[in-house]
Formats: structure tokens, sequence, C-alpha cells
């Protein structure tokens, strides 16, 4: 297609179909930068919404593959850590794609357990780029682990850590 410009003063002037072009395209960036910025960012690729299972063969190879984790150490026959169970599922949804949610079973796993010292349960230990932050002993509240979580990501009001 052969355009004629005329020419205002030695500046081009685009014909209609030109700026019609032109707006199209503009149209289609913002579209494209208003999708993109619709679809939540992923902080931890590992999360996946659900409390996964560890053990002292997948500890270490999974947690150092987090940037955000939580970690329930916790026993079969202890009470307080049956009552945290659906906190940190209920968590594990809430921080999907946020954080990474795991348990590991003490007696099951005694190489991870005396790494951290662990000698009572539950104990929730945070980690952040693979290595670990502090330890949450005892069992907490709901709106307690949520504070920490958004202390660990970086959401809350005091970046002075909680853990």
């Amino acid at each position: 297609m052969q355009v004629n410009r005329t020419s205002v003063r030695g500046v081009p002037v685009l014909n209609d179909e030109e700026l019609e072009e032109i707006r199209r395209r503009k149209m289609q960036i913002l579209m494209e930068r208003a999708q993109q910025a619709k679809q939540p960012k992923v902080m931890e690729p590992m999360a996946n919404g659900l409390v996964n299972l560890l053990t002292d063969a997948n500890f270490w190879q999974t947690i150092q593959q987090t940037k955000f984790a939580l970690v329930d150490f916790f026993g079969e026959w202890c009470n307080p850590c049956k009552a945290l169970a659906p906190i940190f599922a209920e968590l594990a949804q809430e921080y999907n794609e946020k954080v990474y949610f795991a348990k590991i079973d003490i007696d099951r796993n005694r190489q991870t357990t005396t790494q951290f010292g662990v000698h009572s349960v539950p104990m929730v230990i945070a980690f952040k780029d693979g290595k670990p932050l502090g330890k949450i002993p005892g069992l907490r509240s709901y709106k307690d682990y949520d504070m920490v979580l958004e202390q660990l990501i970086g959401k809350g009001p005091d970046e002075s850590s909680y853990v």
C-alpha cells in the first residue's frame, strides 16, 4: 500500500488508516498489560495450597527449593498437633502461591528432628530462602500464625521478626 503523505512545516501528516493502526496496536498493548496485572504473582512456586508431608529423605532437598516455607514438626499422638492441622490446612489455602506448607512426623524422622533440636510438639519452623528463621513452639491461634506469615512474606506492619 502506497501512502500519500503531506507535510505541515516538514512534519509528515498521517492518514486515517495509519492513525487507526497505531490506535489498534496501542489498545492491544494496553489490554495485554491489564490482563497481566489481573494475574496474581506467584511468590512461592512450590506452594500448592496443601500441607505437604516431608521425610528425612526429602526435607532439605524440598526446603532449599522454597522461598517461603512453614514446617510443622508434629507427633501423631499429640492432641495440640491434631488441633493445629486444620489451622495449617486453612493457612495453606489462604497463602497458596505465597508460602509452602509442610509437616514432618518427629517419630519417623529423627534425623531432621534432631537437627532442629525439637523436643516438644507442635513446633513450627519458618524458613526463608531455604534457611530457618525461627521457631514457634506450642499451639497458637490462627491469627498468630497469620501474623508470622505476613511478616515472613514482607507484608506485616512490623519488619521485626516474630519468630
